[in-house]
């Protein structure tokens, strides 16, 4: 499957990037296709690793008008607290993408996050709409979270 990786560094305590980041509340005005969220109550799995489960509804728009929109199914999982975690992709389409953020305390006041995405399960027909539809939704999540923490 198709992946890719972007950085970035924001200056802000990495335990302050990675608090923001992992609660769903926050995703409001970092993910770009995002209009409503729905939080649904935290859990833990077998391994005992923190889930933090909410429905998104995403809008496509093309010159301004809403031309889709798709209810997702998303996850956080806080698989090793301030220094990584993943936030999953479920869309009725059978879609899955996952997000890894690893969290690098490189300085005083100032973390390095490197995000990966990896598409676990996509329809070959819309492969290159749904590369290129994350790629610029993980780019404006970490624009927009970088100019929202660096402004505080």
């Amino acid at each position: 499957m198709r992946s890719f990786e972007l950085n970035i560094f924001i200056d802000r305590p990495r335990t302050e990037v990675y608090d923001h980041i992992s609660e769903p509340i926050n995703m409001i005005g970092l993910q770009p296709y995002l209009t409503t969220i729905d939080i649904l109550k935290e859990q833990k799995d077998t391994n005992g690793v923190l889930l933090r489960p909410f429905y998104m509804l995403e809008t496509y728009r093309w010159a301004g008008l809403p031309i889709f929109r798709s209810k997702v199914y998303t996850v956080i999982q806080l698989t090793n607290p301030k220094k990584e975690l993943v936030i999953r992709h479920y869309s009725k389409t059978g879609t899955q993408v996952a997000y890894r953020y690893e969290f690098h305390q490189i300085e005083e006041g100032r973390t390095h996050l490197i995000q990966k995405t990896q598409f676990e399960k996509v329809n070959k027909l819309f492969e290159n709409i749904v590369y290129n539809r994350a790629n610029k939704a993980q780019r404006g999540l970490l624009t927009n979270l970088k100019v929202r923490l660096e402004k505080q």
